[in-house]
């Protein structure tokens, strides 16, 4: 985000403050920026009612947590290597085809549909009107924006509990920052 001349690497922090080799900035910058930017405007939208947008910012948020902690594979590869870790839900397989997994058909109807199409593909929908996650309903997926925002802040909470308790899950972290966002933080410090 940028205002004025200076670029934002997240509400608070700028990206010209972030440093590599400080392990407290880089964890503090990242959990303001995928709060900030992400879980409160999905948690003020789904306040709203406006459970379509909740859901697209919920895939946004998918696709940027799976690019940074699982890595630079395809994207359909990492989100659905992300869902099998975080969200087990999207570990089943998908009922009206046992070859895939629903991780795997949420990717291809949501993520791809929405990003590449501004729409969500094979009648698939985000309500808030089921208990559940994940409610199949004559071959159409229908996601739960609320809950799919519940599963997404606990699998952060619990991912970076990891990166700041473990020297292993902070270098991986710490390079995906860098590979992701290395010029960015080069350009704000010009």
């Amino acid at each position: 985000m940028r205002v004025g001349d200076i670029l934002y690497f997240s509400p608070k922090y700028k990206f010209s403050v972030l440093n590599w080799d400080d392990k407290k900035i880089l964890i503090d910058a990242f959990k303001d920026r995928v709060e900030g930017f992400y879980i409160k405007p999905i948690k003020k939208l789904n306040g709203d009612e406006n459970v379509f947008a909740a859901g697209v910012l919920c895939v946004t948020t998918i696709d940027f947590l799976a690019r940074i902690t699982i890595g630079a594979n395809t994207v359909g590869e990492r989100i659905e290597q992300w869902f099998g870790k975080w969200i087990t839900e999207f570990s089943q397989k998908d009922p009206d085809n046992q070859n895939i997994t629903l991780g795997k058909r949420f990717c291809k109807e949501f993520r791809n549909g929405l990003v590449h199409e501004g729409r969500i593909k094979n009648c698939g929908q985000f309500s808030n009107n089921f208990s559940e996650l994940i409610h199949m309903e004559d071959k159409i997926m229908v996601i739960n924006s609320v809950l799919l925002l519940e599963a997404i802040k606990t699998s952060f909470e619990t991912y970076m509990d990891n990166v700041e308790n473990d020297t292993s899950p902070f270098h991986i972290f710490r390079c995906a920052l860098i590979r992701d966002f290395g010029d960015d933080v080069e350009w704000a410090k010009r």
